[in-house]
């Protein structure tokens, strides 16, 4: 089998979950967190008890003598943009998935829920560059171009910015839109072009991260090499002095992450490559976080 009839049965794999988990409880939860633009008025109907007061048009009702009260709707139609980074790193992964495969889930789940809703999706592929761009579309057929390109694209041996997607994003679209932003952000700073599009769009960070690069493993002397830069160093990973050190900076800077994050009011999940289960948990939390 050749590796491009692998992606596609892998895309139809995760067009499968993806619906699955969209049908059973994540459409729902989806339209709860993301409200529309606003609400339009719709129609008048009778007053029933229990009815909200506030809502009483007093004009029909002193015109007809009994109790009328205004119905609206949710103008929603979002405007979805899903940006993943295609980097070098993208398609590193030390467990089930990589880091490219468990965005192009996420991706498929957020788009369908957004085609579900009547929402528009669009898709951004970025290494230093914008590599790919499709603008936002309505529609199921929509989502599975998405999915294609999230994991058929090429990756790119490239470093990443994330500023370039976002810079590229307010330049071309034409009303606030919702970013969802995946990377593991292992990265240059681009706090600069966070804090500008923040302010005018709804950002979501999706952190792309790997049991492996969390904590150094116990396996002697290896020799890594930076997949972005090509540096490579040879180290002693049963080096006590050398694994907390390692600790100590990758704290530090996830430290600084989540600083730069929610100075910015920058919501985020952190998605591992363990496994499809801790994707769902990790899904959950935030969409019950998102809406207390």
């Amino acid at each position: 089998m050749d590796e491009l009839t692998q992606i596609l049965r892998e895309a139809r794999r995760i067009e499968v979950r993806a619906r699955g988990m969209v049908s059973n409880e994540f459409s729902g939860e989806y339209r709860s967190s993301f409200k529309g633009r606003g609400i339009d008025f719709h129609d008048l109907r009778e007053y029933i008890h229990g009815d909200d007061v506030r809502s009483i048009d007093w004009n029909t009702t002193a015109r007809t003598a009994e109790p009328y009260v205004k119905q609206f709707i949710e103008r929603r139609e979002l405007n979805i943009y899903i940006a993943i980074d295609i980097s070098s790193s993208s398609n590193y992964g030390s467990r089930k998935f990589s880091k490219r495969k468990v965005a192009a889930i996420i991706s498929a789940i957020f788009s369908l829920s957004a085609a579900k809703n009547g929402d528009k999706v669009g898709l951004i592929l970025f290494s230093n560059s914008v590599e790919f761009f499709s603008a936002a579309k309505k529609g199921s057929a929509n989502c599975m171009r998405i999915l294609r390109e999230s994991l058929l694209y090429p990756h790119k041996p490239k470093q990443s910015d994330p500023g370039c997607a976002l810079e590229f994003l307010l330049n071309h679209q034409s009303r606030k839109s919702l970013i969802l932003l995946a990377s593991d952000f292992l990265c240059s700073d681009f706090e600069q072009s966070l804090k500008v599009s923040s302010s005018k769009n709804d950002i979501i960070a999706i952190q792309l991260v790997d049991p492996a690069e969390q904590e150094l493993p116990r396996v002697g002397k290896v020799r890594l090499t930076d997949p972005e830069t090509g540096k490579s160093q040879t180290i002693n990973t049963d080096s006590e002095n050398i694994r907390q050190i390692y600790s100590k900076n990758r704290d530090q800077w996830q430290t600084n992450l989540n600083r730069m994050l929610e100075s910015n009011g920058i919501d985020k999940i952190i998605l591992s490559t363990d496994n499809e289960q801790n994707i769902s948990m990790a899904l959950r939390k935030f969409f019950k976080e998102r809406k207390i």
